[in-house]
């Protein structure tokens, strides 16, 4: 990542941890310290606070893919800055695996929620290949995370500066960081029967996040 892009991105990650660390109950697990290099984060995906709060799951790089944001006039010139991936249209979701293909190759990190929109909060959508394809080029590590918040922590905002709805946590959001995974005898299956091979690390990467969420209610602090 450039300079410039890091700077803005370093600014606006303290800026969220103060906030998460001043009004929140914010709580992290991890099944095992973080892999260095590249590295492409998938999750699910709940609330519009998630593109905000996951940023300081982690110290890299960070190029996330978003969709609805790169259509607010005043946000889309910072996600520019700092140089995160557009899905907004069906040009710009064309070029979402070679883009997060060429940050992976420059050493910065990826994260993407294939959900595509905001879930339920109770159960997850159908996840989309996105982070299969990126996997299937690059061969760098998935790291798995759940995120999860009570349901009265959730609250809907019809009225804000986005000029759409948009779902927002207070008080109280949890991540759950699961083992770094690669998918060897997929991207062998990938080299004759590539469909095959996406459709079953992407349902093991959404098993994982399951479990991952299970993990926080079963096993974790829950308040």
């Amino acid at each position: 990542m450039k300079a410039l892009p890091r700077f803005l991105h370093g600014i606006y990650r303290i800026a969220v941890r103060i906030f998460l660390s001043t009004s929140c109950d914010f709580c992290v697990w991890k099944e095992e310290e973080l892999p260095a290099g590249p590295k492409i984060f998938v999750s699910n995906h709940f609330s519009s606070s998630d593109a905000h709060f996951v940023t300081t799951l982690m110290k890299d790089p960070l190029h996330m893919v978003i969709g609805p944001g790169f259509n607010v006039r005043f946000i889309r010139p910072y996600l520019k800055w700092t140089q995160q991936i557009p899905a907004n249209t069906k040009e710009t979701r064309a070029m979402v695996v070679s883009r997060a293909r060429d940050y992976l190759e420059a050493g910065d990190s990826v994260y993407i929620f294939p959900e595509g929109r905001l879930n339920t909060g109770t159960e997850m959508l159908e996840f989309r290949k996105g982070a299969a394809r990126i996997y299937l080029e690059t061969g760098c590590p998935v790291i798995p995370v759940g995120l999860i918040a009570p349901m009265r922590r959730m609250h809907v905002k019809k009225k804000n500066i986005t000029g759409h709805a948009m779902t927002v946590v207070s008080k109280n959001y949890y991540a759950n960081i699961g083992k770094a995974m690669t998918f060897e005898e997929e991207r062998i299956l990938a080299l004759t029967d590539r469909q095959k091979a996406e459709e079953i690390i992407t349902e093991k990467i959404k098993e994982k996040v399951q479990f991952l969420i299970d993990d926080i209610k079963e096993n974790r602090f829950w308040s």
